[in-house]
Order: structure tokens, then C-alpha cells, then sequence
């Protein structure tokens, strides 16, 4: 018989099995993006998988902030920002919503203070709902040297089935 966890609701080697799976599937989404899309934006931000959790639906991802990714006055160019955002909340929202492709439909960015070049820009995206046609997510961002919120996000994605034809 399964483990019972304290409060006697699911077994403990469900929830094991499931954040096994969350972290193999994103770890996965990283690999083939860097495999199949290394030369576009994605790619050229180097994200780094840092955590997940599948009990708090969330996922941690780190940015190295790069030189092409400066504006004018030096520092981080805010739609790389929204970026690095969209990339890390697309990966949670594919995860939860079960299927292949989850278009952004939605995403806003607030900008708190600037990012220096050569800064780890770490993300925390946390998964607010995800139903059968949208996901709902918001995200805080981390400069990792000094531990201050940097900016925020919030996004809805579409979840679509890529595996059925459309009937038109």
C-alpha cells in the first residue's frame, strides 16, 4: 500500500511521480528549444532551468543578462524582460494545460528597477489556474546578487490541441 502523507490525502509516491514528470518535461522543452531554436530569441537569452515544484505549481528559471540584450542607456531592454517572463510562463502553462502548444494570448510586465549587464535575472512563474482553454500565471523576477524584486508579470495562454484537427 502506498505511503499516506500526514493529512491522509494522496500518496506520497503520486506526488513524487508527478514532480518527477513535471521536471523531466520542462527539462525537456529547454533541451529541444536549445536544440531546434538556439539562434532565436529564446535561445539567444540562455535560460537556465533552476526549479519546479508540481505541488505549488510553480517553476524557477535564471537568466544570464548578455550584452546584445542592452537598450541605449545600458541596462536591460524591457521587452527582453517581458520576455524571459513569456518564455518561462509558456513552459508551465504547456506542462499543466497537457498539450502541445500554448500561445500567449495575454502578458503584461511591470518594471520595478533595472537589471545591470552581467546580472543572473532570476524568475519564479506560478501557475494561478490552468482549465481546459486557458492558464492563468504571474511571475516575479529576482536580480540574483542582491536579492530585489526587479519586475513583474502576468499572463493568460490559449491551450490548444495540436494533436486533433480542427473540424471546419
Amino acid at each position: 500500500m502506498d505511503k499516506i502523507d500526514q493529512l491522509g490525502m494522496e500518496p506520497m509516491v503520486k506526488k513524487d511521480e508527478d514532480q518527477i514528470r513535471m521536471e523531466a518535461s520542462i527539462k525537456l522543452d529547454i533541451q529541444q528549444m536549445y536544440e531546434t531554436q538556439g539562434e532565436y530569441v529564446n535561445g539567444m537569452m540562455k535560460p537556465e532551468f533552476v526549479k519546479c515544484s508540481f505541488k505549488e505549481k510553480t517553476l524557477t528559471m535564471a537568466f544570464p543578462i548578455l550584452e546584445w540584450e542592452m537598450n541605449r542607456v545600458g541596462v536591460l531592454h524591457g521587452g527582453i524582460t517581458a520576455s524571459t517572463f513569456d518564455y518561462a510562463m509558456g513552459l508551465i502553462a504547456r506542462f499543466f494545460a497537457g498539450q502541445s502548444f500554448a500561445p500567449t494570448i495575454q502578458l503584461e510586465t511591470v518594471f520595478i528597477r533595472p537589471i545591470s549587464l552581467g546580472e543572473i535575472f532570476e524568475i519564479t512563474v506560478k501557475t494561478n489556474f490552468s482549465g481546459r482553454k486557458l492558464t492563468y500565471l504571474y511571475g516575479e523576477g529576482y536580480i540574483k546578487s542582491s536579492g530585489k524584486l526587479a519586475a513583474t508579470a502576468t499572463s493568460s495562454y490559449l491551450n490548444m490541441n495540436t494533436t486533433q484537427q480542427d473540424e471546419a
